[in-house]
């Protein structure tokens, strides 16, 4: 009867390493990073590629599917350096004050950094991005830093 609450407790520690923080990253309803989207594409490729999700990994509980074997070895070598700014959420409306959701093919790669966007039918958040990303760049940031840990953007 004693191995019953340890039990439990290993479970709910499983369960929780296993949950993706869905503050700090913008991911699917099944925890997939970028769209499905393979990130090591935005650097390699003229645009990004659909991942196979026969090539995954999860890192940080998000999982992130990959075009290539090749992708998926470079991604598990060096994550920090493909993953996208601010948790995939969209960099120009974290600088606006909010968290939204970019649309995958709307994106800057600048700097060796990832950078997705919203794109609506009257707003691009690229190219509001790209009128001064140095002052865009510093607010999301803030603005980021403030909602991954809060949930709110102050």
């Amino acid at each position: 009867m004693k191995k019953l609450p340890i039990l439990f407790l290993l479970f709910v520690a499983h369960v929780t390493l296993a949950q993706v923080d869905t503050l700090k990253y913008c991911t699917t309803p099944q925890s997939i990073g970028v769209g499905g989207h393979d990130p090591v594409s935005y650097f390699d490729n003229k645009e990004p590629l659909i991942g196979d999700p026969a090539f995954n990994w999860k890192h940080e509980g998000v999982v992130y599917h990959f075009a290539t074997l090749e992708n998926l070895s470079k991604f598990k070598a060096k994550p920090a350096s493909y993953l996208p700014q601010f948790g995939g959420w969209c960099s120009m409306t974290l600088a606006m004050g909010r968290a939204t959701t970019p649309k995958y093919d709307n994106y800057v790669v600048t700097g060796g950094k990832l950078f997705l966007f919203e794109r609506t039918v009257s707003v691009n958040g690229r190219e509001l991005w790209l009128k001064d990303t140095a002052r865009n760049e510093k607010t999301a940031t803030k603005n980021y830093n403030s909602y991954r840990t809060t949930g709110k953007i102050k």
